[in-house]
């Protein structure tokens, strides 16, 4: 239940961010496998009045982000369905590379053989030991090499491989389509996403236009999609006539 369904006054205030609150629960309870965010039953309740919970049972950033955002205690501070549809846990691969591409095109990323070195260092603080390590190694050395020539060498860090891929997508699409950058790095994205919010990029243009709503079936498939990703069995997907 939501926190301010545990009101001793009579009238509870349903709204819709009260649904939204529970339906981060249950995405959580999902996700994790059958843990609550709020903690076992005898503490649960407790905690949710209080806002004290814990997501450490689910290790994908992009997921926690939004959980976080919609069990806030406050209902205020929830984001509204269009707002959850949108977020970039339901995002399909080929969007998350186009977020990428788009990073990559940024000022501070066009200079990356120059870049801040402060904010060189609070970007590799936040990949940590992520999948995109030496980077240079997981493409095609032949690519790498054609890459380096044409543009200089890249710096091996985050910086120079989202230039990389920018310029990759940008000056070489047929390389760039036998490439599945997800599976390359399944934490590139988590990591560029969670920064540039830090940032305040995720806000700015050409990234905010990323963020606005799309068809809401196509989202809800997206869903079943993430869903049976994380838990291993068929999701049963929402029916046009059950959105309305």
């Amino acid at each position: 239940m939501a926190k301010e369904t545990l009101a001793e006054e009579g009238d509870i205030p349903y709204k819709s961010n009260t649904d939204i609150q529970v339906a981060g629960m249950l995405i959580y309870y999902i996700l994790s496998g059958g843990h609550h965010p709020f903690g076992l039953s005898y503490e649960c309740e407790f905690n949710i009045y209080c806002g004290k919970y814990n997501l450490d049972h689910v290790q994908d950033v992009v997921a926690k982000d939004l959980i976080e955002w919609m069990i806030n205690e406050e209902p205020k501070n929830r984001p509204k369905v269009e707002e959850c549809l949108s977020h970039p846990f339901f995002w399909t691969n080929e969007r998350r590379v186009e977020y990428l591409r788009r990073i990559g095109n940024r000022e501070e990323t066009a200079n990356c053989r120059k870049a801040d070195q402060e904010m060189i260092c609070r970007l590799e603080k936040c990949a940590g030991d992520g999948s995109f390590k030496l980077w240079k190694n997981k493409f095609p050395p032949e690519l790498v090499q054609k890459m380096d020539a044409k543009n200089k060498t890249y710096p091996e860090n985050t910086l120079g491989l989202l230039r990389f891929i920018r310029n990759l997508h940008e000056h070489y699409v047929k390389d760039a389509a036998t490439l599945d950058l997800m599976e390359m790095f399944p934490d590139l994205f988590g990591c560029v996403y969670t920064f540039a919010k830090s940032q305040g990029w995720n806000s700015e243009t050409p990234l905010k236009e990323m963020f606005r709503r799309e068809d809401i079936s196509t989202r809800f498939e997206r869903l079943s999609v993430n869903l049976e990703e994380h838990v291993g069995f068929p999701v049963q997907e929402s029916q046009a006539s059950d959105l309305k």
